[in-house]
């Protein structure tokens, strides 16, 4: 009997178990649909560009706006750039060449030289204004002071700052001027020197940057004797091409457009010291 009992349970939950299996738990799959309107084709798409170019339109004034402020912070750049750049330049040429803001040249007993302006002197110091400002030399350490003018490649840039044109046209002028006569400049710097008599020789070479023959050419020096001021003159011609002049008169100081001469500037010892030097370069001009 309880062997029937426990057929009858074991049928039971095979039956419930079957019955469990075989319903259909399929799950059908669809596609996710999207109910948002194809941009890309049909009506739809058309109006959804008309809204973008509609936008466009609206926000140009502030578009444009935007894109000139960007011009204006660029142009402001460039202009602080071009500015710095000139700053430079100027820079630059000052160190490489002093003479373009000082004209004065201070010998010192050591062998070294100092380009600047004196500002101030008395029987004592020198105060000199220089490129890495004011220095105060003791007199007794000055052996020259040279007076430099006129030296080749200041020439072009003479009274001139980089960067900052002329308006008055001065400039052009003059240059025009000077293209139409010889103008004779120094090339490089004076040579000091003793010979073997104890004579103080100076030396260089002067060139004609202009477009005609400067004639008659010559060095005119002046000397500074001592701190009170007395001076003396000399006087060198420089060494050119000979010329024969229409009145029969011959000269070999003639120096042609764009060539170099030299001269030699023989001091005797009896001459005496002398504390400073400057000098000025002089010339004719004739057409024969």
């Amino acid at each position: 009997m309880n062997n029937i009992k426990l057929y009858i349970i074991i049928i039971f939950c095979t039956l419930f178990m079957f019955s469990c299996g075989g319903k259909n738990d399929q799950i059908e799959t669809s596609p996710d649909i999207n109910n948002s309107p194809d941009l890309n084709n049909g009506e739809n798409g058309n109006n959804y560009d008309l809204l973008q170019d509609s936008a466009v339109e609206k926000n140009m004034p502030e578009i444009i706006e935007d894109l000139r402020m960007d011009i204006k912070k660029m142009k402001a750049e460039l202009d602080y750039q071009h500015e710095n750049l000139s700053k430079l330049e100027a820079q630059t040429q000052v160190w490489a060449n002093p003479f373009a803001i000082y004209n004065k040249e201070v010998v010192l007993n050591n062998g070294s030289s100092i380009f600047g302006k004196i500002v101030y002197q008395d029987q004592d110091v020198m105060k000199i204004e220089t490129l890495i400002g004011q220095l105060i030399i003791d007199r007794n350490t000055i052996i020259r002071v040279v007076n430099q003018v006129g030296a080749y490649g200041n020439f072009d840039t003479e009274s001139k700052v980089p960067g900052v044109p002329d308006p008055s046209g001065v400039n052009l002028i003059q240059k025009r001027v000077t293209n139409m006569s010889a103008h004779l400049v120094l090339v490089g710097d004076i040579t000091e020197e003793k010979d073997g008599s104890g004579n103080t020789v100076l030396s260089g070479e002067v060139k004609n940057v202009g477009n005609k023959r400067a004639d008659f050419s010559k060095i005119i020096f002046t000397f500074r004797t001592n701190w009170q001021g007395d001076s003396k003159a000399l006087t060198a011609f420089i060494n050119g091409v000979t010329n024969t002049f229409e009145t029969g008169i011959s000269s070999d100081n003639s120096i042609l457009p764009h060539a170099v001469g030299n001269f030699q500037m023989v001091i005797p010892k009896s001459f005496g010291s002398f504390i400073g030097y400057s000098y000025d370069i002089d010339w004719s001009q004739y057409d024969g």
